[in-house]
């Protein structure tokens, strides 16, 4: 066999096993994004932000501006808001039926925070231990998500107050 025709048919291999690597046959395609909830950011009007230390944040979209009711009459911060509502969308990497007899290990007997945007309620929960995911309870489902909303959360409510502008 003469060396063109070797490396012709190492070439040959090579492309070969490249296609096989990018078009991964067999292997089942990645599951779906699935959003959190069915919300969209723009779509959302009211939150409230609540904890079982009796903290309890109220915010409202008027006239296409963000308030903040409750604890204080401001002016609230949008891009935080903005950055918060993308809560609504982000991915859930898993989720299952809630089992109740097992809110302790998700940490969530009793949900240390609650999160309401319009009628939807959401329970913050603990992290899962590999990948420190966040749990949260949607009706009767049980959602992992990542944790980048978790300083949001246990923001006080000075932390939503637009500090630009005056009411």
């Amino acid at each position: 066999m003469n060396r063109k025709a070797v490396n012709l048919g190492l070439f040959g291999l090579v492309l070969l096993l490249a296609l096989v690597a990018y078009f991964e046959p067999g292997i089942k395609q990645a599951a779906e994004k699935i959003p959190l909830t069915n919300l969209k950011p723009e779509e959302v009007d009211f939150i409230r932000i609540s904890d079982n230390r009796g903290r309890d944040l109220v915010m409202e979209r008027v006239q296409g501006r963000w308030q903040m009711r409750s604890p204080f009459k401001k002016p609230a911060d949008e891009q935080r808001i903005r950055q918060l509502l993308d809560i609504t969308t982000t991915r859930s990497f898993s989720r299952f039926a809630l089992p109740e007899a097992q809110l302790a290990e998700f940490g969530l007997d009793p949900a240390p925070i609650h999160l309401q945007l319009n009628e939807t309620r959401l329970e913050i929960g603990g992290n899962e231990p590999v990948q420190f995911r966040r749990y949260v309870r949607v009706g009767d489902q049980l959602h992992l998500i990542s944790n980048g909303f978790h300083h949001h959360l246990m923001a006080q409510a000075d932390d939503f107050v637009n500090k630009t502008e005056t009411p």
